[in-house]
Order: C-alpha cells, then sequence, then structure tokens
C-alpha cells in the first residue's frame, strides 16, 4: 500500500511539469527524511478561455495571463497560498506582481506586453512559501507584434484664443479592437502651442487623452498630430483666434544718461523700447502704438529720431513678434528728464511712460574746473622719486558731470607728471607726479591741466545756450605760470594754443561784446596771456587750472618771530629756500640744561600746516619766573626722519 501512494505522487509531479513549469518537491520541515507532505508550484501562459498557450507567446491583442498552481504531494489543492510573481518590465507587464491561491490552488495574473509593437522574449518566476519551505517554478516567453492604428482623434473645442486650452482624444486600436487590455503610447504635437501631457496611453476605454494649450504667437488654423509607434498619424486642427493686448509697459533704453548736444564726448541718443502685453502678460504682435515726447523734454530740445533726422511729432509703430516697438530719441540742449509716452491705437486709455532715462551732461566750462594737490609741499628738492597726487574735477554749466572718457591733458615745469588721466562717471581723475632733474630755483614746481571746454557764461533767457549779449568769462591763450608772477614772461614761459584768440585785454568789462571781468580768468590759477582775449563767447577753449606745490629740502630754517616771554615764544620754521617744510613735518620743543624750573606745555600746531608757505609755531610754556631766559632746543622732523635742533637762549 505505501508503495502505491509513492508511485501516485510520482505520477501527479510529473503531471504537473507538462504544465508549462514546475517546481521541485520540497520535503516535510516535520519529517527531513520523508517526501510526504511535500508541495509543487506549476505556471502556465494561458488565454481568456484558460487555454493554454502552447507556443508560450503573447501579443498585444489578448488578454492573457498568468496560471500559477500549488499542489500538495498527495495531488491535493493549497488554498489561500500567497504567490508571488517576477517578469522583466521591459518585455510584459504584469497587473500585479502577488496574489492568493484559491481553493482549487489557482492563482491568475493578466500579463500585457510593454510594447504592442515590439517583439521580444523573458522569464517568469513564480514563488512561494508553505509552511517555511519555499517552492518556485520559472517559464520562458516571448511577445509578438501587433498592428496598431489610431483613429477618431477628437478637440473638444474647435474655436479658442491664444492661451486658452482645450481637451483631445484619439482610439486606438491592436489588431482591430480597440486597445484596452494592452495600452498604445499616444504622442500628441501641434504646429503652433503645446500638449500637457506630451504623450499618454490609451486607457480601459481604449483612449488616450491630453489637453492642447495655444501660446502666444499662434493664430489662424492651427494643425495637430497624434503619433503612436507602428500606426500612422492622425491629424485634427484648431482655429485660434489672437490673444487681445492689455498692457503697455516700457522696457528698456539702450543708455539711460546722455549728453546735452554741447558736450565734446559721450552718448547723445538712446533707443527706447516698450511692449505691448496680453492678459498673460505676454507680447502681442501687430499692435499699432502712438509715442509721444513730453512737453517739459521737448521743451529741452529733446527730439525723435526720424530717417535720421529730428523731429518732435508723435510717431507710430507696429509691435513685433514678441510685442516690442522702438523709438530713437536725441539729446537736447538742457539737462532735462526724457519722458516719451506710448500708447494704444486701439485703446489710447492704455499707456506707459519711460523712466530713469535723462540728458544730464554738457561740456566742460572754465568756472567748474578745480586742480587739487594731495601735498603743497613735498621732501624732494635733494630726493628723486618722491611722489606727489594731482586730481581734476570738472563740471558742465549746470553743475552736472561731463562725460566719462574726456581726457585731460597734464604738463609740468620741472620733474615728471603723467601726460593725461581719463574722467570717470564723477567727472574727476588723478595724476602723480614725480620728482626728478632739475630743480626750480624757487623751490616750487608747476603743473597745469587743461581739457576741451567752453567759456562760462551768464544764461540769462534759460535756454542753455549762449545768445548774443549774454555776458560771459572771456579767456585768451593758456601758458604755464612757472615763475608764478601772474605775467607771461615770453622768454622763459609756455603757451598752450587752442580754442580762439584775440589782441583784446583780457580784463576788460567788454560790456559791448558781453565779456564779463574776472581776474582769476586770467591770473594765478587761471593763467591767460594778456591781450589774447577776443571779446566773444567760445564754446572751443582749454579749460585750464594751474598748481604750484614746493619741492622741499630736508634741512629746517627756524626764526624767532618777535620776543619771547614767561607764557612762550613764536617761530617761523621754512626750508632753505623760505618755503614750507614738508608736508607732514613734525615741530618739538625741550628744556636745555638742569635746574630750570619752566616747563614746556605743546607746540601749537605740532606739524606743519599743508601749504606752500613757511609756518608758525607757537612753544607754550608754563609762565614760571625763568621761562623768558631758559634754554629751548626747537627741534624739526621731516617725514623722512631728517632732524633739525635749533637751540634758543
Amino acid at each position: 500500500m505505501k508503495l502505491l501512494k509513492i508511485l501516485l505522487s510520482l505520477v501527479i509531479v510529473a503531471m504537473l511539469a507538462a504544465c508549462g513549469g514546475g517546481g521541485t518537491p520540497q520535503p516535510d520541515p516535520r519529517n527531513p527524511g520523508s517526501t510526504a507532505g511535500t508541495w509543487a508550484l506549476g505556471v502556465a501562459l494561458v488565454d481568456s478561455a484558460g487555454v493554454v498557450l502552447v507556443t508560450n507567446a503573447i501579443n498585444g491583442a489578448g488578454p492573457f495571463y498568468v496560471r500559477v498552481t500549488l499542489t500538495s504531494s498527495s495531488g491535493g489543492s493549497v488554498a489561500n497560498r500567497l504567490v508571488s510573481l517576477e517578469a522583466d518590465a521591459a518585455v510584459a507587464t504584469l497587473a500585479q506582481t502577488s496574489a492568493l491561491t484559491d481553493a482549487t490552488g489557482v492563482a491568475l495574473v493578466r500579463i500585457s506586453p510593454t510594447s504592442a509593437v515590439a517583439a521580444n522574449a523573458g522569464r517568469l518566476v513564480a514563488s512561494a512559501t508553505v509552511n517555511g519551505v519555499a517552492v518556485s517554478a520559472s517559464l520562458d516567453y516571448r511577445t509578438t507584434v501587433a498592428y496598431v492604428a489610431l483613429t477618431n482623434f477628437k478637440v473638444a473645442q474647435g474655436s479658442i484664443y491664444a492661451f486658452q486650452s482645450t481637451a483631445v482624444t484619439v482610439q486606438g486600436y491592436v489588431n482591430g479592437a480597440l486597445a484596452t487590455s494592452s495600452p498604445v503610447t499616444v504622442a500628441f504635437s501641434a504646429s503652433c502651442g503645446s500638449f500637457s501631457p506630451a504623450s499618454a496611453s490609451t486607457n480601459g476605454a481604449g483612449l488616450a487623452s491630453s489637453i492642447y494649450q495655444a501660446t502666444a504667437g499662434c493664430s489662424g488654423t492651427v494643425t495637430l498630430v497624434a503619433q503612436a509607434a507602428g500606426a500612422s498619424a492622425v491629424l485634427a486642427s484648431v482655429n485660434v483666434a489672437p490673444a487681445l493686448p492689455t498692457g503697455l509697459v516700457f522696457s528698456s533704453a539702450s543708455d539711460a544718461l546722455l549728453v546735452s548736444t554741447a558736450a565734446v564726448g559721450g552718448t547723445k541718443q538712446a533707443t527706447l523700447k516698450f511692449q505691448v502685453l496680453d492678459s498673460s502678460g505676454a507680447g502681442t504682435s501687430g499692435q499699432k502704438v502712438r509715442l509721444a515726447l513730453g512737453v517739459n523734454s521737448a521743451q529741452a530740445g529733446v527730439r525723435f529720431l526720424v530717417g535720421g533726422l529730428p523731429s518732435s511729432a508723435e510717431q507710430v509703430a507696429t509691435s513685433d513678434a514678441s510685442g516690442y516697438v522702438t523709438v530713437v530719441v536725441a539729446a537736447g540742449a538742457l539737462p532735462t528728464p526724457v519722458v516719451v509716452t506710448a500708447s494704444l491705437d486701439a485703446n489710447p486709455t492704455v499707456q506707459a511712460s519711460s523712466s530713469g532715462v535723462a540728458v544730464t551732461s554738457g561740456r566742460a566750462t572754465q568756472n567748474a574746473a578745480s586742480l587739487a594737490v594731495n601735498k603743497f609741499s613735498i621732501e624732494a628738492f635733494d630726493i628723486d622719486g618722491v611722489q606727489n597726487t594731482l586730481s581734476w574735477r570738472v563740471a558742465d554749466r549746470q553743475g552736472n558731470p561731463v562725460p566719462p572718457g574726456s581726457a585731460v591733458s597734464f604738463v609740468a615745469s620741472h620733474g615728471q607728471v603723467q601726460g593725461t588721466c581719463v574722467l570717470d562717471a564723477a567727472s574727476q581723475c588723478s595724476v602723480t607726479y614725480t620728482s626728478q632733474g632739475m630743480r626750480p630755483a624757487s623751490g616750487r614746481a608747476v603743473v597745469l591741466a587743461y581739457m576741451e571746454g567752453e567759456e562760462s557764461f551768464i544764461d540769462q533767457n534759460g535756454d542753455n545756450i549762449w545768445q548774443s549779449g549774454e555776458p560771459f568769462f572771456d579767456v585768451g591763450l593758456a601758458y604755464r605760470d612757472d615763475n608764478g608772477n601772474s605775467i607771461y614772461d615770453i622768454a622763459t614761459e609756455q603757451t598752450y594754443p587752442g580754442g580762439s584768440t584775440g589782441a583784446m585785454p583780457c580784463e576788460g568789462t567788454g560790456a559791448g561784446v558781453g565779456a564779463v571781468s574776472g581776474l582769476e580768468a586770467t591770473r594765478g590759477r587761471y593763467p591767460s596771456v594778456d591781450n589774447t582775449c577776443d571779446g566773444v563767447w567760445s564754446s572751443q577753449i582749454r579749460v585750464r587750472r594751474q598748481a604750484v606745490f614746493v619741492l622741499a629740502g630736508s634741512k629746517a630754517t627756524v626764526s624767532l618771530l618777535g620776543g619771547r616771554a614767561s607764557s612762550g615764544f613764536s617761530v617761523l620754521v621754512a626750508d632753505a629756500r623760505g618755503n614750507a617744510m614738508p608736508t607732514g613735518t613734525t615741530v618739538t620743543a625741550a628744556i636745555v640744561g638742569t635746574g630750570a624750573t619752566c616747563t614746556i606745555l605743546s607746540v601749537a600746531p605740532p606739524v606743519g600746516d599743508n601749504t606752500p608757505d613757511a609756518s608758525v609755531h607757537q612753544i607754550r610754556m608754563d609762565g614760571a619766573a625763568d621761562c623768558p631766559s631758559v634754554g629751548v632746543d626747537v627741534t624739526v622732523t621731516t617725514p623722512g626722519g631728517v632732524a633739525t635742533v635749533t637751540p634758543f637762549f
């Protein structure tokens, strides 16, 4: 009888293996030495009628299923057991990766090709665990190509505005049947606009869906396309009306800061850009826009440039594909904000005005120029390579900076100075002077700086343009006043021709020609050669300034000024030529000898002033009885460390 049971078990296992896949019987964990109580797992592919696929081939026409059967060694069904399934996702897709066996020991899971139009092969693996014992089975299978077709491409709304959207659907077929069991992936595209999502798979009803979105540039008939691998593309269309313009904004200016027409250099025109917008904030093309100059801008001389010619008339422009219109403006003579107002021709209430654009700079003017010296005395009479910094500043007649990049020239009577510097945005620049070569007998070096500009004038009618009869400051031929006597010495002093000159005195009132008397314009820091003014206002002169500083010696000369008192005394400190000691020189005082009751309270100032002239210092004492007669050493120390001690008794 026992032998009969063993033979029956072997027959059942053989039958399960014949069903397409089977597992090796497992021993009963309660009796390892026995084969009683073992289980077998079978796996097969079946169609919708449950018929086993002899060729193990599936396609998109389906449906097809994986059938897993779990039995015991006695041939009985094992119900309510968890069965796990694995498949290569690149080949096929399982409806679920685990299932419970039913009362007959069977679990059924749907399987579909990943692609309906690609042939491939893979392996299925089924596994289960019964009473702690694992059992598994596998099956090799393949996918075959199915015939795919798309049809009935529908658009929910046939007409929309730009930026609106509409739903679309298309039906997918596999081998002549709706693609309900094997999804077909459909890609959507449009001649203008976009889809979201760009691709979608057919659902349980065989439909693939998406949303079409018309963008800014879409108008007229837009062609929609649905495509799937292995199928012919299908077309649909939608009519898109252009979006209505609802806004207008000032976009940009090629240059925000313009210079007046009187300026020597700099940018004198700019391109202004406006943009027409629709309700979504995107640019709208083909819209007429009117552009008008602000009244104040026009009165200051600002003009449109039309074909290279100035015009104050209103301009009309049509927006481009991105909704932009442009207009070119040119500066006038006066500083002013540049205001251009744009309005929609179809709806004038929709407007925008330019902002942040202005005309500010003009020509450099003589009365607004200055030349500053960092140190009015440097320790350089006997030392080469000592440096000093000179800074030039200038403005136009409105006090605005002149165009950056304008060049300033520098010349020196002695030593070396950088020949030029270029104005920055603040209308200033600096150069370095270096001591070398011959020194002036006076110990004073002269540097002249000059640039192109105009004679200053009084604008009586407010147009920023000199008119006949308006007073002005006449200047003549520029020269460098090397000896500092404010008189041009033809034998020794250099001139720098430029601009208009004449034979008239530069100090005359010139009432008949509008000149203004100004001694500083012809002497000292504004040097002009006598009798070279012309009595005519000029926009082409050398705006000039002169600076004088000392090349001081290191040894000091200290002289008593007046008498001595119990409260102290004063001294004059100078170099050997009577000029100031180097800027930064210190002065100290000390009582000489022993037994004195007088003390030094302070030296005022303790450091020499930044000046080219000799400095006065007060030695302050405490007023003791012996202060007028006690010995005092006054020590002068230069920035270079040279000390000169002068005793006073």
